[in-house]
């Protein structure tokens, strides 16, 4: 080989040499970069974890405190329709107490005057005041039982959940209702004989205390034999027991049954209604795992049944409800 031809092959080494590291020198940093993007990526991941972390934790913060909130504006809306009904039957309540005080205060007074009038009792006067002794114990027991029911309707804390007895229920809410049906209806209770239901025994008779009180006022006045509100116990679907609380009155309007079970929702004149009753009803019967449904036509009376569950201890197996019927 010539000098001429090995000084140019010298020299196209060279530069090839040069190139090469020319473009080195442009993928170096593109290399370091690329070593660099990765740590970049995993800080921006991390930060983005970490505010949507507490993002989450806000919102949960929010839904709790929303939370109880709603349980308490439930717990006091219960109350609040507790003490409307009591309102609505303070004058019948009134009328109750009135009477068995009224015979009370007149058998002392007899008592009384009899014992001052004579010194020596014959046999036939001791049987009179021991009569008279024995009515106004029979009265003052009456007044007791009528107090007793109320401090039970009015008790605002829930007092657990266990085995209710709806007949005994059933009959607390008819006596506390008796006021608004006597001059429109007669009252017809077939409960006994189903097993307790689970539930709490004052907030069941507030259910049936409203739902009796409706019926009643779904009545005119004047013709309490021609009418009829009847409370019926049987067992339902396996595990529950129904009962159903019919009347003969005006009915409910189609229109107006889909909202029936509505806050706030009333037929009534303002007034009146607050619209909470049914509403209140719905969530007590719910909230104990039932069903509460209606069946109604214009003239033609209304049907609400409510399904509650039977209390554990006392659930049958399915050939038992099957001879049970």
């Amino acid at each position: 080989m010539t000098l001429r031809a090995k000084v140019g092959r010298l020299a196209a080494m060279t530069r090839r040499r040069g190139t090469l590291r020319h473009a080195f020198e442009r993928l170096e940093p593109k290399a370091r970069c690329a070593e660099q993007t990765p740590c970049a990526d995993n800080r921006l991941l991390e930060e983005t974890v970490r505010e949507r972390t507490a993002a989450l934790e806000a919102a949960n913060a929010k839904l709790s405190s929303s939370l109880e909130q709603l349980h308490a504006t439930q717990t006091q809306l219960l109350f609040a329709d507790r003490l409307i009904a009591l309102g609505r039957i303070a004058a019948g309540v009134g009328h109750e107490i009135n009477n068995p005080l009224a015979f009370i205060l007149s058998n002392l007074e007899y008592i009384h005057q009899e014992l001052q009038q004579k010194e020596r009792l014959s046999e036939q006067d001791r049987q009179e005041i021991l009569e008279a002794l024995a009515e106004t114990r029979d009265g003052a027991e009456r007044i007791r039982l009528i107090v007793r029911d109320l401090q039970t309707l009015s008790r605002a804390e829930d007092v657990g959940s266990g085995p209710a007895e709806l007949a005994a229920v059933v009959r607390t809410a008819a006596k506390m209702a008796m006021h608004e049906l006597r001059h429109r209806a007669r009252l017809v209770v077939e409960c006994d004989g189903v097993p307790p239901v689970q539930g709490n025994g004052s907030r069941l008779g507030q259910v049936f205390l409203n739902l009796l009180l409706n019926a009643a006022q779904s009545i005119s006045p004047g013709n309490a034999e021609g009418n009829e509100v009847r409370v019926v116990a049987r067992p339902g679907e396996p595990g529950h027991v129904l009962v159903e609380v019919r009347d003969t009155g005006c009915g409910i309007a189609p229109e107006h049954r889909e909202r029936i079970f509505d806050p706030f929702f009333t037929t009534k004149a303002v007034g009146v209604g607050t619209g909470l009753g049914l509403a209140v009803c719905h969530g007590i019967v719910t909230s104990l795992g039932g069903t509460l449904t209606m069946e109604s036509a214009p003239g033609r009376g209304s049907i609400f049944r409510v399904s509650l569950p039977v209390a554990g201890a006392f659930v049958q197996s399915p050939r038992s409800q099957a001879d049970w019927t």
